[in-house]
């Protein structure tokens, strides 16, 4: 009654409830943010919540009896490593015994995955008395008597030291106040790190594969099965594909301290980093490179399009200057020189195409002087001179104009295409549409989705058997057409490597092939059976090549072959043991029999 005011109250023992009450009556020397942040655990969840749940916690165990709030934090869901004891430090005991007369509980040693000391990195150890021991209403204390002081360090040994790193970082977590973050902050940093480790594409998608074999390489299963935190690389909700993705579940601060720890080294630097974003340019403004301009090489491009280069996938950024000078270059820049660096104009723009007709008109200067003063090619000076004979310079429209206005005339024709077929064919279905016009499809569904969906046709539901789909037969027809589209693979002209993915396209069925993996067992071993490795394939070609040239009486030096068959020549090494060469046939080829045994 004197603490909370009322006589149902029951202790909690990590976060606390009634905090306004509780602190107007002592006197107000503490509020109830200071108590929060100082003697909760609440600050270990916080930074991985959303902005609305941590309100709604803070306000349940400031105003209320903190009912529901284990829920909200994810406690109970999402438990790991529970602790069913109180526990302590034998060193940190010890100091409290000499120093203020007796030992206290900390709220760090109490935290889930947390085994050793943070302070002192020795064993943390159970007091043998818990809340389940004693009265619901009774307020533990550590007994000198009931205590073990002798430190032990197991656990550092064991991990090399990682399970202190972790006890560390969240003891950072309860230290530090993070009162403008929130999961999407955290999530946003995550994918600004996984960029520059290159394991985000620059469609900002995650390549989880290569993210699941970079956490578990670097912890090890043993570690991770340890803390509970083990990662099956096949269930598409595992709590890495979770963390790196923007849903609504949350995962537990543990797991987020080990994925922080592997990208930033330390808590520090990824909360200090928290506003920057990766860039693979730098930061910006950039410099315009257009040396017609009087602004040439200073920093006056505000924005960069990133882009992926089709067959490296590296970075390809885009810089447009307010001049109209357009050009891009690949990256990520490894140097400051590299900002002063480009690999193809694109858009020479309307400052520069003016310097150059002054520069005609002079006529007094050689076309490779002008190209030196503009920075350009000779036959690019040349090539504009002949266009501007034929016809007058268009000016006041930049290489964004341009684009804005393409991009405004295809949204208008797709959509008058997609009503023009709904019109003439009201019956066909949301797949039909598709196969009929992908193009549109695809363009609209990115830049005007909600008028696409408005538009198409009520989705309709499996039909007979109320949905239900035989797997099991559905498997043998799906055998049935790989094993035809393997055969007229083969058969083909133009040599097409056999996987998953040509065979699925040759069907049309490769997103079942995909998605329903686990119900076409019959299909799946097929598929792996035939399925052909990067050299197999290598043979296949230049065999192919090596018949055709041999059908023709073509003489075939062995360079040839290679050079035919589009490998590089580390590459044909690898595989050319497995063709005969024949020189008494003139440089022809013979065909080896066992080129196709898979290479090691």
């Amino acid at each position: 009654m004197e603490l909370f005011g009322k006589k149902t109250i029951i202790p909690t023992f990590e976060m606390g409830n009634y905090l306004q009450f509780f602190c107007n009556e002592l006197g107000n020397s503490y509020t109830p943010k200071s108590l929060i942040q100082q003697h909760t655990i609440f600050p270990f969840y916080a930074p991985f919540l959303p902005q609305y749940r941590q309100v709604d916690i803070r306000k349940a165990i400031t105003l209320g009896n903190g009912q529901g709030v284990y829920n909200k934090l994810g406690i109970i869901a999402g438990s790991i490593c529970v602790k069913k004891a109180i526990y302590y430090c034998p060193m940190c005991a010890s100091t409290e015994i000499a120093t203020v007369g007796e030992p206290y509980i900390h709220r760090e040693h109490q935290l889930q995955g947390v085994v050793v000391c943070p302070h002192h990195s020795c064993d943390l150890k159970a007091y043998d008395i818990t809340t389940n021991d004693c009265s619901r209403i009774e307020y533990v204390r550590l007994e000198e008597n009931r205590i073990d002081l002798s430190s032990t360090y197991c656990y550092k040994k064991k991990f090399n030291g990682l399970l202190w790193r972790i006890a560390k970082a969240a003891y950072y977590l309860l230290t530090h106040h993070f009162s403008n973050i929130e999961k999407k902050n955290v999530l946003a940093r995550y994918k600004n790190l996984l960029y520059q480790k290159d394991l985000l594409t620059n469609g900002m998608r995650v390549r989880q594969a290569n993210l699941h074999d970079f956490v578990v390489g670097h912890y090890g299963k043993p570690l991770l099965m340890f803390l509970e935190s083990n990662i099956d690389r096949h269930n598409e909700y595992n709590w890495l594909r979770i963390v790196t993705r923007d849903i609504k579940r949350t995962v537990h601060p543990l797991r987020h301290i080990l994925l922080i720890l592997l990208l930033s080294g330390n808590m520090d630097n990824f909360f200090r980093g928290m506003s920057t974003s990766y860039n693979p340019f730098g930061a910006g403004p950039w410099p315009c490179l257009n040396q017609a301009a009087e602004h040439y090489q200073q920093a006056m491009i505000e924005q960069v399009i990133i882009t992926a280069d089709s067959k490296t996938r590296r970075p390809v950024g885009t810089f447009t200057c307010k001049c109209g000078y357009c050009y891009s270059r690949t990256g990520p820049d490894q140097s400051e020189k590299d900002r002063y660096r480009k690999g193809r104009i694109k858009v020479f723009g309307a400052v520069w195409e003016r310097k150059l007709r002054e520069l005609l008109q002079k006529n007094d200067l050689s076309y490779r002087k002008m190209a030196r003063i503009l920075g350009c090619d000779v036959k690019t000076v040349q090539k504009f001179e002949a266009s501007m004979k034929n016809e007058t310079m268009k000016e006041g429209h930049t290489p964004l104009d341009i684009l804005q206005k393409q991009a405004t005339q295809y949204h208008k024709s797709y959509k008058q295409r997609f009503q023009q077929i709904m019109r003439e064919q009201p019956e066909l279905s949301r797949t039909e549409i598709r196969k009929i016009c992908p193009k549109e499809y695809m363009f609209l569904y990115r830049h005007d989705q909600a008028w696409l969906m408005k538009i198409l046709p009520i989705a309709k539901a499996p039909s007979g058997n109320n949905g239900y789909i035989d797997w099991q037969q559905r498997d043998l027809e799906i055998l049935v057409q790989l094993q035809r589209a393997y055969s007229i693979l083969l058969q083909k002209n133009k040599i097409i490597r056999i996987c998953k993915s040509s065979l699925g396209k040759q069907i049309a069925e490769l997103s079942i092939l995909n998605k329903k993996k686990d119900k076409l067992p019959l299909s799946q071993a097929f598929i792996a059976r035939v399925t052909e490795t990067t050299q197999q394939f290598q043979i296949r070609r230049c065999q192919q090549i090596i018949k055709e040239m041999h059908a023709e009486g073509i003489f075939l030096p062995e360079w040839k072959v290679w050079r035919k068959a589009g490998l590089r020549h580390k590459d044909y090494n690898l595989i050319k043991n497995y063709l005969n060469w024949n020189s008494s046939q003139g440089g022809i080829f013979t065909r080896n029999d066992k080129v196709n045994h898979p290479v090691k």
